[in-house]
Order: structure tokens, then sequence, then C-alpha cells
């Protein structure tokens, strides 16, 4: 097989090379003899012969040198006739000097480099253009008549700019994936006219009707640079029809990631209907900040933990310490961190955050400079049954490490808060509310540290989030289920909330809660609904929806201020400052002891109650 194909190889080169030879034998034998009659000039045999032969020897070497002779037209481009012209041009040169030394300088032989230079190269060029455009029609011919009626490839490319085109190009010869049909764009421009070979059929307002009236089965959201208020507008219009539907990444998701896969369309995630537009951070005080410090990440195999160490190792710290309880979670991360940076000075630590002896051993041996606690029990229906684990971990935990990084001069220590915790209505909230009263504390008894918080709403994808649960339930068959159809949330990406962090720790003074602009608020309902659609299916149809009513301690929105908490900017313009309200040093002191005893007393009524009176906000509005 292998030998048959090598003999039908050289077949095909020497059929090229005999195909060239014979239309350019005609050229030169047309050229000639036009100028004798043009000229009144009577050539013999010899001009006949010995031209055209200096001429094809001269291409057949430089067939040789440019490696013409291996193209294969069918799939060339436009160097390759850019090697053509150079062979017919330095061929013609060539025969031109030797014609002159073999006969003698004659009027006629200037005229004949000319035209023979440009009969031959439009001949022979024309000649490779049509098997080019020839294979072209076979391959679509093939490929019409191998597909299904109403081809199920027939795809709309929104955006008609370099990369939508650029990808129209691509597919043009194989439909096996894609058949690109028509572009829409909203350049008024465009509108009408045919780029690459197809119509630009309307602008992103009409695709509804497009896809219907070109039988469109996939599309292609090819506008990397669309500002995201928009993007949300027409990927929604996408999603409303049957179509499958891939997107070209934003330029940004390009730059960070920088590979093959990161410029290939891609299937839509839900980030891409937030609608919101992509935040910038001061990277250079991000990196001042961190680099040659030593930097300890509690619960750093977490989902916002695991992006902290992930984002913090680009920065060059001197030592990354990583503490988490669930050792699965930390192997991941190290093995990943040990991949991508072979030169990072990375230790981890399985430990609890309650163990106040195991965590001084670790402050002791590695003495951190900045903490990043992100260690915590999130999970609000789970934290509802067992209150006085909620505070074994989040509180007491929050309280030894704040206690560790005083006594060991931590220059800041910011600790991973909630919305949750604004205002709670469940034990999960009001554990974070009193992990940040704990910080406060600290703030204002430890002045050698830099006590802060972060808060912020839900992280898509992290563990335990919406998203997941709802992609496992569409997988199963459904139904999703949502406790309010008018319940909402504010969401952003677990980088958004990591860059956040990071910035929030280079100009952080001692006492500040730092807020996220989290933008527009999300409906749970259209979440859900926008999820059936972008795997495939259709709501109410293929999948359920059934809404089972508020869970304990669940809100319809969730707050990022506490009444009496001001907020100012900051130089950048998503993220603000919260001052946060002062504790009495003794009341709270005296309070928390309580609330810890109760909890290690396993008293969960006991400790509800508690933190009702250290935190008159919390409420149970099934109780209220």
């Amino acid at each position: 097989m292998a030998r048959k194909k090598r003999l039908l190889s050289l077949t095909k080169k020497a059929f090229a090379t005999f195909a060239d030879f014979v239309l350019i034998l005609f050229c030169l034998e047309m050229v000639l003899l036009s100028l004798e009659f043009g000229f009144h000039h009577t050539m013999d045999w010899r001009h006949y012969v010995t031209i055209p032969a200096y001429f094809l020897c001269f291409y057949l070497i430089m067939q040789r040198l440019t490696k013409m002779n291996n193209i294969l037209w069918e799939y060339s481009g436009g160097k390759a006739f850019i090697y053509l012209h150079l062979s017919i041009l330095v061929s013609a040169l060539t025969t031109f000097g030797l014609s002159v030394a073999t006969f003698g300088y004659q009027k006629w032989e200037l005229a004949f480099l000319a035209i023979s230079y440009f009969v031959c190269y439009s001949i022979v060029s024309a000649f490779k253009l049509l098997i080019l455009q020839f294979y072209i029609a076979k391959h679509q011919r093939k490929h019409i008549t191998d597909e299904p009626i109403g081809n199920t490839n027939n795809t709309l490319i929104i955006g008609a700019g370099w990369t939508g085109t650029s990808l129209a190009k691509a597919f043009e010869n194989d439909h096996s994936i894609f058949k690109p049909v028509c572009f829409v764009d909203d350049n008024p421009e465009k509108l009408g006219k045919r780029i690459q070979d197809l119509p630009v059929v309307g602008t992103t307002h009409n695709i509804v009707k497009i896809v219907n009236k070109y039988h469109i089965k996939k599309i292609i959201f090819a506008i990397p640079s669309c500002v995201s208020t928009e993007k949300k507008r027409i990927i929604n219009d996408c999603i409303s029809t049957p179509c499958s539907l891939k997107i070209v990444p934003p330029i940004q998701e390009m730059v960070d990631q920088c590979d093959q896969k990161a410029i290939q369309p891609r299937e839509v995630r839900i980030e891409d209907l937030l609608g919101r537009e992509p935040m910038t951070f001061d990277m250079e005080s991000i990196k001042d900040h961190i680099r040659n410090k030593v930097v300890l990440v509690t619960g750093g195999g977490g989902s916002i933990g695991s992006e902290l160490c992930r984002q913090i190792a680009k920065y060059e710290p001197k030592q990354l310490v990583i503490m988490d309880i669930y050792e699965n979670n930390a192997y991941d991360i190290q093995l990943e961190l040990v991949r991508h940076y072979p030169k990072l000075n990375l230790e981890v630590s399985i430990c609890s955050i309650a163990d106040y002896e195991r965590c001084r051993i670790l402050f002791d041996t590695f003495r951190p400079e900045l903490v990043f606690h992100a260690a915590a029990h999130k999970h609000v229906p789970l934290m509802e049954h067992v209150p006085e684990q909620a505070i074994k971990n989040n509180v007491v935990g929050t309280w030894n490490l704040c206690e560790l990084a005083a006594e060991f001069k931590v220059k800041r220590f910011l600790l991973i808060s909630t919305d949750k915790a604004v205002n709670p209505t469940n034990v999960m909230g009001a554990s974070k509310r009193c992990c940040e009263m704990v910080v406060k504390y600290h703030a204002q008894t430890c002045p050698d540290t830099v006590f802060c918080a972060v808060r912020f709403g839900n992280v898509l994808g992290s563990n335990g989030s919406v998203i997941p649960l709802f992609r496992r339930l569409i997988s199963e068959g459904g139904p999703i289920t949502i406790t309010d159809k008018n319940i909402i949330r504010y969401f952003m990406t677990i980088p958004e909330a990591v860059s956040l962090v990071l910035e929030a720790g280079t100009f952080s003074k001692s006492g500040e809660i730092f807020v996220l602009d989290m933008g527009e608020p999300v409906k749970i309902l259209d979440l859900a609904e926008n999820m059936i659609r972008l795997m495939g299916m259709v709501p109410y149809r293929d999948i359920d929806i059934v809404f089972t009513g508020l869970r304990p301690g669940e809100k319809l929105y969730e707050e990022l201020l506490i009444s009496g908490e001001g907020m100012r900017k900051t130089a950048n313009k998503k993220i603000f400052i919260c001052q946060q309200i002062d504790v009495e040093e003794d009341a709270f002191i005296g309070n928390l002891n309580k609330l810890i005893d109760l909890a290690k007393a396993n008293k969960p009524e006991d400790v509800i109650g508690q933190l009702h009176v250290m935190i008159p906000t919390y409420h149970n509005p099934s109780v209220d």
C-alpha cells in the first residue's frame, strides 16, 4: 500500500512538471513566432530549439531550488505563486543573457524577455488556479453528496470581521463539522456584501429569522472583542433557537491562556451570559505585594483557595504554604503547582484551622508574612442542622489564626467573607459575620498586623455552587429544583474573586471590609432556563423546573452592606471599602467565649440563641 501511494505521488509530480513544460514550450514558441512576424526578422530553427531549451533547463533548476515540485497545488496558497513567479522570472532573465551570448544582441530579444515572462507566468499560474478551483469544487460536491438533506452542519457565523472570515476560510473545504452558510454583522457597510464568498444577510437583531430562512443548525459567535452587554443579548437570542452554539473566547481569555486551544471556538459558558464587563486589576501592585514574601493560604485546596494559590504562584513569592484539612484537594493543587511552577518553594500541610497547637507549629516554622484565610464550612442548609460545627470551624478557626497572626507579627491577614454575613438569615452567614467581628477585634487591639476582610457573592463553578448542581441535574434528566421563582443572586467568576482579594490586600488598612461591584443580579430561574438551552434541550419540555420553597435560612436576595457601614471608592472602580462597625472589646470577648463554650458542649439551640445575642441583625425569616 505504501509503495502504491509513493508511486501515485511520483506520478502526480511528474505529470505536474510535464504539464508545466508543455505550457511553457507552447508559450515560448508562440512568442518567438509572433516576434519573427512583428520584427520582420527571419529566425532559423536554432532559435526555436535553443531558446526554449535554455528556458526550460533553468525553470527545472529553479523548481528544484524552490522545491516547487513538492507543492500540492490543490492545497497551496500565495507563497506557492511567489515561487512560481520567481522561477519564471529567473528563467526568462537567464535565457535572455544566454541568447545574447549565443546569437548576439538583437532588438527582438529584449521584447522576448518581457513578453515571455508575462505570457508564461499568466498561462502557468492560470493552469494552477484551475487545478485549485477544480479541487475545491470537487471537495465541496463530495461533502454535499455525502451530507444528508437539510444539512446538519449549516453554520451561521456571527461577526464578519477578521475572526469570522478566518473561520469561514478554515471550514470552506471541510464541512464535516461546520458548513459556513452566511454571516450576520452589525456594520451597515457589510450588509448585503459577500465576504469569503458568503453573504452578509442581516444584523444580530435578525438571528432568529435568519436561522429559519437559511436552515441553520449551528452558530459560531466570532466577535471576541464584543462588549459584555451586547454579547449577553446576542447569546440569549442564539440559545432561544434550536441551534448548537460555539463561541470564540474573549480577547482577555486568549491573552491569559496563550495556547492553541484558547483561540478555538468553545462551548458557551454560563459566565458568558452574565453581561459583566471584564474587570481590570493592578497587577504590578499585586506583584510587588507578594514577591519575595512567605504567603500562607488556608483552605488552599478549595475553589477560592486553589485559585488564590495559582495566582500567588505567578507573582514569585518567597514561599507558598498551603493549609487544608482535605488531603485530596491539597494533593491536587500541589501536583498542579509543581507541574506549572517547578521553581516555586511550596509547602503543603494537612491541618484543621480549629487545631490551635498544630497551626502554631506551622506559623512558628514558616513565619508567614501574608495570610489569606479561605478555609470555612460554607454550605448553608447543612450548617442549619449542625450550627455548633459552623462555630467550631469558622469562628474558632478564625480566632486561632488571628491570634497567631498577631503573635508572629504577620504583615497582613485577610479573611474571605461572604455577602451572607450581612443581616444573616442562616447559621453559615451568622458564623461568617462572627468571623468578621473577630477580625475587627484584632484590628482594634493588634496594631502590628493589618486585619481586613473581603466580602463578595456567589462564585461561578465553586464547590457546592448552583452551576455544577444544575449541570448534574440536567445531565441526569431533571428536574431542576429551585426554591423560589423570584430568587436572585449576584455572581462573579473565581478568577475575578481572587484578583479582588489580592488587589484588596495591596492597599488594605486594619478593620476594613472590601466589597466588589458585582453588576446586575441574576435571576436563578433565568439561569436554570439558559443552562438547559445551552445543553441543547428545551426548558419544561425536555427538562422540568420545580419550585420547592425557600430553605431554612435562605434569602430571596443577598445584601453587601450592614446598616451603619459607610462605603467609599478605591482606585479600582469595581472595588469599594466599607468601614466595619467597631466592636465593644470586653463585651465581644465575653459573648465570643460563651458562644465557643456552647459549641464545644454541642448545644445547637443555645448556639443559635447566642448568635442572636451577638448579631442583632441575625433573624430567621421562617420564624419572624
